[in-house]
Formats: C-alpha cells, sequence, structure tokens
C-alpha cells in the first residue's frame, strides 16, 4: 500500500515539473537591505533568506524595490529602497544577484510604489465631496499631469534597469497592478477612461533597448475578486478582467478612436515577453463553512482554485485569437498568511489581526499547486510566491504574515511541489 501511495503521489507530481518559475518575492524595509558579503563568513540578512528560499526549491528570486506616491494625484515618484547614492545602491544589490547566481538560481527587479497620504498614512484612504470614504493605492492612481507622470515613472524605472543590466538579471518589471494607467477605470476616473497604452508602448521599447533581448520583460496584472460595473456586463477579476474587455469585446470596434487604442494595447502585450499575474483571490467565503479535517479543506480551496484557474485559460485563450499567441503566466504575487481562515480575502495583507494557523496557510499553498500546476495549462509557467521579508522578525513559527520560513507544514508542501 506505502509503494502504491508513493507512485501515485509521483504522477500525481509529474506534471509539476512543466513549472519553468519556481519563486519568491524577497522585500525589504529599509532597515535590512537588498545585500550580500562576498568576502567574509558573516552573512548578510539577504543572504540568510535566499538561502531559506533555495532549500525549499527554489529556481527563481524577485527582488522588490520600493518607492511612494503622496497622495494620489501626485507626478513624482520617490524611491526608499537603498540608504544612500545610486551607485552604492547598485554595488550592494549587484553582490546579492551575484550571490543569488552562485546558487543557480534567477533574478528578476520588480520596482513597485505605494500611495501614502500627506502624513505618510498608509493605506491611504480619503473623505470625499459627497461625504464617501475612498480608498487609495498603486491600481486607482489619477496624477494630475500623466505626461509628467509617466516620465517620472520612467526615471524611476532608469534607476534599476541600470542595476539589472549591471548585474546580468533575466527579468524585469516594468510595472504591477496599474490599474486606471494601463487599461483605465472608466467609472473612476472618467478624464481618461482608457488609460494610456500608447505611452506604456514607449516605455516598452525603451525598457527593451535598455536591457536587450534575453532579459524577459513583464507586466503584472491583478486578477482580484473585484467586479467590474463600468460595462453592462459584470464579471469579477479586477484589471485582467478590463484587459480582456478591451482587448476581445472592443476587437471589432467600427470606432477609428477606439481602434487606435485598441491597437496600442494589443502591441503592448504582444511585446511583453510574459505576463505576470498578482492573485489575491478567496478560496473560500465568509459564509463558507471551514472544513476541520485537512483533506476536505485541501479539496474545497482546491476546486475553488481550479475554477480562477479556468477563468484566466478561457481568458487567455480568448485573447489569443487577436494576438496570435498565447503568453506565458507567471503567478507572481499569490500567497497567504500564517493566520485563521487565510484564504478568506487573501488580500486584505494590511491588517496584523488574525489567529496563528499555520495548517491554514499550508492548505491555501496546496490549493493553488493543485489548482493551477497539476492541470497541465498551456501557459502556466510557475509561480513567484509572496513573501519572504528580509528581517528575520517577519519569519518563523510565531510569525503571522506572509512568510512561510520556519513554518513546517508550509515549508513541507512547497518543497514537495517545487522539487
Amino acid at each position: 500500500m506505502k509503494i502504491l501511495t508513493m507512485l501515485l503521489m509521483f504522477f500525481t507530481l509529474a506534471n509539476v515539473q512543466a513549472m519553468d518559475v519556481k519563486g519568491f518575492n524577497l522585500t525589504e524595509d529599509g532597515t535590512f537591505e537588498f545585500d550580500a558579503n562576498l568576502t567574509g563568513d558573516q552573512k548578510t540578512e539577504a543572504q540568510i533568506a535566499v538561502d531559506h528560499v533555495k532549500r525549499l526549491g527554489t529556481n527563481h528570486i524577485v527582488l522588490n524595490v520600493r518607492a511612494k506616491m503622496v497622495g494620489p494625484k501626485s507626478v513624482d515618484i520617490i524611491p526608499l529602497t537603498g540608504s544612500g547614492p545610486v551607485a552604492q545602491e547598485a554595488r550592494k544589490m549587484t553582490n546579492l544577484i551575484k550571490y543569488i547566481h552562485s546558487l543557480d538560481m534567477t533574478v528578476g527587479i520588480r520596482p513597485i510604489f505605494f500611495v501614502l497620504g500627506p502624513n505618510g498614512e498608509f493605506p491611504y484612504s480619503e473623505v470625499q465631496p459627497d461625504g464617501s470614504t475612498k480608498a487609495w493605492w498603486h491600481g486607482n492612481i489619477q496624477p494630475h499631469d500623466p505626461d509628467r507622470w509617466f516620465d517620472n515613472f520612467q526615471l524611476y524605472l532608469d534607476r534599476y534597469m541600470t542595476i539589472a543590466k549591471l548585474a546580468k538579471v533575466e527579468e524585469f518589471t516594468i510595472g504591477a497592478e496599474l490599474y486606471s494607467m494601463t487599461v483605465g477605470i472608466e467609472d473612476q476616473w472618467k478624464e481618461y477612461p482608457h488609460g494610456f497604452p500608447g505611452r506604456w508602448n514607449q516605455l516598452l521599447k525603451y525598457t527593451r533597448s535598455k536591457l536587450g533581448a534575453k532579459v524577459r520583460i513583464m507586466y503584472d496584472i491583478n486578477f482580484t475578486d473585484d467586479t467590474d460595473t463600468s460595462t453592462d456586463i459584470s464579471r469579477s477579476g479586477g484589471e485582467l478582467e478590463r484587459w480582456r474587455y478591451r482587448l476581445v469585446d472592443l476587437a471589432e470596434s467600427d470606432d477609428e478612436a477606439q481602434r487606435k487604442i485598441w491597437q496600442q494595447l494589443l502591441d503592448f502585450w504582444n511585446g511583453l515577453d510574459a505576463i505576470g499575474v498578482d492573485m489575491y483571490r478567496s478560496l473560500a467565503f465568509k459564509n463558507d463553512v471551514i472544513p476541520a479535517n485537512k483533506e476536505t479543506l485541501v479539496k474545497l480551496l482546491s476546486e475553488r482554485a481550479l475554477t480562477y484557474a479556468n477563468q484566466l485559460d478561457v481568458t487567455l485563450l480568448e485573447i489569443s485569437i487577436y494576438s496570435g499567441s498565447m503568453k506565458p503566466v507567471i503567478l507572481k504575487e499569490v500567497g497567504f498568511r500564517s493566520v485563521e481562515n487565510t484564504f478568506v480575502d487573501p488580500f486584505t495583507y494590511a491588517t496584523a489581526l488574525g489567529a496563528l494557523n499555520i495548517a491554514h496557510q499550508a492548505a491555501g499553498y496546496e490549493a493553488l499547486f493543485k489548482g493551477f500546476a497539476l492541470p497541465g495549462f498551456e501557459w502556466f509557467s510557475g509561480f513567484a510566491f509572496w513573501d519572504i521579508p528580509l528581517s528575520p522578525g517577519h519569519n518563523g513559527p510565531t510569525d503571522r504574515g506572509f512568510s512561510p520560513i520556519g513554518k513546517v507544514e508550509t515549508e513541507e508542501v512547497i518543497k514537495r511541489y517545487f522539487k
């Protein structure tokens, strides 16, 4: 019986070997930096974090560098990563990337930013003239001068394109979840309902000229439970659904202006080497009865994960009809905190609430592997899970954050599918 069980597990996991990317996102907080000591025995916290993810069977690490926008209508992107001049930051990051490469792992650089209030509030909410409260984040920004915003965003990316070229990284992300700036949010920003696909094309061409053809250039699309209500038919999926609507539903438009916007967005899609999907979708809902039995729980969560994978499958197939090819997709930012019912509203990451529950985190991970990796989707190229903080205080068996490090049950699930 034991041999039969092992054989069944072997054949079940055989499909997972198609994963090109078995990755994790590393995050810094300004205290612990992306740096490595290449000349002595004392490792930096960044090197220790790298060693942890290598032990899990990881082959790819994404370094998330950060910036801020003060207010949703600003045009300035202010870097937060790095404690000194860019040359000093470049030296430190290059040392870490050399260390990662020495362990036979590839590297991506992913510049992201956060919207803060005027006094540093995060998350930032603002009372509107009608008395309602609006939550601002990088996905719904409305810069007062979009052209200047893109110019400053390019300067921010330039900082890390230079490091990417210097350190010979394999992947670079030119944007993540910038919903209002890519495909537009018509019911929220009526002045620019279609986003700015032409500017993204310019940015993509510029990035390609800087980094060359061998670097995988990506844009990461938000895929959430949010329902798009700006058209007659409501569909969940957040930014990804809006991409589908613009590339598929509007493909046959007779309106010349709409046709131009459609072509610009299609050109941007086709110019990318791969698509990142940032997915914080609920694998269970608040009114669901959460099974206490592990196998029953994983089955419930896996079925919901497969539902989202099938939605992605249909969306990508529809887009491929007009783009001419099926884009590879990496689930670029996906994960679960180690708290009870973490799979319900996993996007509420900013809260520290929740009772410690590593078993629920492990069940969420296993459901993602079963829903996305096992079925053999043509487009599926792997995971980059969120996240491994450099700070040792945000890892370990009592931590309630996203990190799986030091959480034996979650680590075992990852190692089983990654290795």
